[in-house]
């Protein structure tokens, strides 16, 4: 035992078990008052505190008990990264392509990249010598305006001036109803001469010209806005002058729109064409100047048309007579019955007419 009894004490009531309170009490104001405690007391016979809820701001991992994640250090570098280290499809690393004696042999990777630039440059020349090349063919007709033995079309296979495709700019210089008691009944389009308004009297008219035996034919290409026939013989007048022109006659059917549901019928109209070659235009679209004219055969649309380089005068005329004009009324796009009221025939010499040109009088 030994010689410190309060130090015996302390150590029995450490170690045995305690049956009441006032022995509970005692043994722990001895041990708080005792120098040599070491531990404190635990009360077996007290109660147990609350478990503390948890906290739902806290880490996941302690949350479900998933123990700490692994610490990153900041002391340390990233492992090296190389693309050669990167292997290909079959297993291979792309620094034994690098590698490769072959290439190595042969120059390395600076001779494949002169190579790649070589094949670059080659596909750039060529794409930018096709579309020169292109553009060239399209721009072989002459620009206007130029004389008549010097002008060809786009295509020497097309023959010699004036064959080709054009664009006839005009302007409606002046419009005649005499041959109606019903001015309304005969129009031209665009329904403005230029003396009412300059802006609003250009009238385009889509001609090709073709070789037809020793000379040349003309048609109209397929314009609801204009005026359509079919081939026509043109004939060459004061040839080797100044006023040397090509001229042609013909007949078509011109049809009115005088009001809602009502169609007149101008049967026979003559159309009369005088292209100048020498004669310069004084009224010519800008839009159309520096356009060439096209092989007819090569034409997809009228916008491919090439302007006419000279003076041109168009002109449609009737003379009044008994069916002069016809107008009927239009059901489901079919003629119905035929309106006579307030019409009346005119006279042979009385004339409608519309007149257009690209030049002053």
């Amino acid at each position: 035992m030994p010689s410190n009894p309060g130090a015996s004490r302390d150590f029995v009531n450490f170690h045995m078990p305690r049956h009441s309170n006032n022995g509970s009490k005692r043994s722990r104001t001895n041990s708080v008052h005792s120098p040599s405690a070491r531990l404190s007391i635990i009360e077996e016979d007290g109660d147990v505190p609350p478990m503390p809820t948890k906290a739902h701001h806290r880490p996941f991992h302690r949350y479900w008990n998933l123990g700490d994640p692994p610490r990153a250090s900041f002391e340390k570098s990233p492992p090296t990264y190389s693309v050669w280290d990167e292997k290909g499809p079959k297993g291979e690393k792309l620094s034994e392509v690098r590698n490769n004696k072959h290439i190595a042999r042969r120059g390395g990777w600076k001779r494949i990249c002169f190579i790649a630039f070589l094949v670059l440059a080659v596909i750039v020349g060529l794409a930018v010598g096709l579309t020169l090349g292109l553009r060239k063919k399209h721009n072989t007709a002459p620009l206007w305006p130029q004389s008549p033995e010097n002008a060809t079309s786009s295509s020497n296979t097309t023959g010699p001036f004036p064959a080709g495709s054009y664009t006839l700019t005009t302007f409606l210089d002046t419009v005649k109803t005499d041959c109606t008691s019903q001015a309304q009944d005969w129009s031209c389009f665009p329904y403005h001469t230029y003396a009412e308004s300059a802006s609003q009297a250009t009238a385009n008219f889509t001609w090709v010209i073709t070789e037809l035996g020793d000379g040349f034919s003309v048609s109209s290409a397929n314009n609801p806005w204009s005026i359509n026939f079919g081939e026509t013989p043109m004939t060459l007048v004061d040839e080797g002058t100044d006023d040397e022109r090509y001229q042609f006659n013909t007949s078509l059917n011109k049809i009115t729109v005088p009001s809602i549901g009502v169609n007149c019928f101008f049967n026979d109209t003559n159309l009369e064409g005088t292209l100048y070659t020498k004669k310069a235009p004084t009224y010519l679209s800008s839009s159309l100047a520096t356009k060439p004219a096209v092989n007819p055969s090569n034409v997809e649309s009228t916008d491919d048309f090439g302007p006419w380089p000279y003076a041109v005068d168009i002109r449609q005329s009737i003379s009044g007579d008994q069916n002069v004009p016809e107008c009927f009324r239009i059901q489901a796009n079919k003629k119905g019955d035929r309106i006579t009221d307030g019409i009346a025939p005119q006279p042979a010499d009385s004339v409608c007419s519309c007149e257009y040109k690209n030049f002053a009088s």
